[in-house]
């Protein structure tokens, strides 16, 4: 089954952050670069903490997290947490936890950003010493939306199979070649390529220079505005039906390369630019 995806270009650079209680969020947001460090934030006087037994705490709090991965060095055991995981008092039951989630979970940001943080705040024993409840809140997830654009070429989404449908997203502000830069709004031509099994299948059969490329509306780029391109294709027909070199059935494709270049070529073309499929 084809998997829709609602293809909001904007939603991408202005980011969304839904969270599930009131008590939990990080900063900066709702966007955010996971490769550099937030902080997650709890407020233990929240109704939404369902934690009345940590209200005005006066011992440490701990950091307990399990998506997406495992902490450094585990999160201890329930009875006895891990004391590298406490968090910073900010105020009256208000709380922090500073982090590069990319290097605390030890996952790269496509997981960050297709999984989120689910995480709980609790004593160094959580467990029920006195049979008013354990010690601990509810449990927390926040979804990190990315901060757009960044690089000179762009996935959306950044975690993709073959029958995603794809946004790729020139942001020709990034780009080096100077004769490349400051393309017009209508003027923008991509020139994609599938590897699979290590072959390379080019969408167009002709060669860079060809100004037939102009007459292919697959191969136009549209314009979002501030110097950022897109289209949207549906991986696995756009390179196995409507190719001129189609990518054989049943060879996975690995990744796509795509460079760009203006509807007059005058010898100028950009480096190409990969985005790598996630296996099924």
């Amino acid at each position: 089954m084809k998997k829709a995806i609602v293809l909001g270009i904007l939603s991408l650079f202005i980011g969304l952050n839904i969270q599930a209680q009131d008590a939990a969020w990080f900063e900066p947001g709702p966007a955010a670069d996971v490769t550099s460090e937030i902080k997650l934030y709890v407020d233990v006087s929240s109704p939404d903490c369902g934690c009345p037994n940590l209200l005005d705490a006066t011992e440490p709090l701990y950091l307990w997290t399990w998506v997406p991965g495992d902490p450094p060095g585990g999160n201890g055991a329930w009875d006895a947490s891990n004391t590298a995981l406490e968090w910073t008092q900010e105020g009256p039951n208000l709380y922090s936890f500073p982090m590069i989630p990319t290097d605390f979970y030890g996952v790269d940001a496509a997981t960050v950003y297709a999984d989120g943080i689910s995480f709980l705040i609790k004593k160094f024993n959580g467990a029920d010493t006195d049979g008013t409840g354990e010690n601990k809140s509810v449990d927390f997830h926040v979804d990190i939306e990315p901060v757009g654009c960044v690089n000179t070429v762009c996935a959306f989404p950044e975690v993709f199979q073959e029958d995603d449908y794809l946004t790729m997203i020139y942001n020709n502000n990034k780009e080096t070649h100077a004769f490349l830069q400051d393309i017009a709004p209508d003027d923008c031509y991509m020139l994609p390529v599938a590897v699979a099994g290590g072959i390379d299948y080019p969408y167009y059969g002709g060669g860079v220079a060809d100004p037939e490329i102009l007459d292919i509306p697959e191969l136009h780029m549209l314009y979002e505005g501030d110097g950022v391109f897109y289209t949207t294709i549906l991986s696995d027909e756009f390179f196995r039906v409507n190719s001129d070199n189609p990518v054989p059935e049943g060879v996975p494709i690995e990744l796509i390369k795509v460079r760009f270049r203006k509807s007059v070529f005058t010898g100028n073309v950009s480096t190409f630019y990969e985005l790598i499929f996630q296996c099924e």
